[in-house]
């Protein structure tokens, strides 16, 4: 290979590497909120259970 060759694969390569890390962070930033109800329903649940409704008298 020449060194035309090596300088055009060179650029091509960090153009193709440029493109990659621009359209990552468009495609970051663009991502959508959960709503507010779905955060609601996601919550995690209280992890101390209540044995007192085990207990049979």
């Amino acid at each position: 290979m020449t060194r035309k060759d090596i300088l055009i694969i060179a650029i091509a390569t960090f153009v193709t590497i440029c493109s990659w890390v621009l359209f990552d962070v468009l495609h970051a930033r663009s991502q959508v909120e959960i709503p507010a109800k779905t955060k609601e329903i996601i919550e995690p649940i209280n992890p101390n259970f209540d044995l007192s409704g085990l207990e049979g008298n």
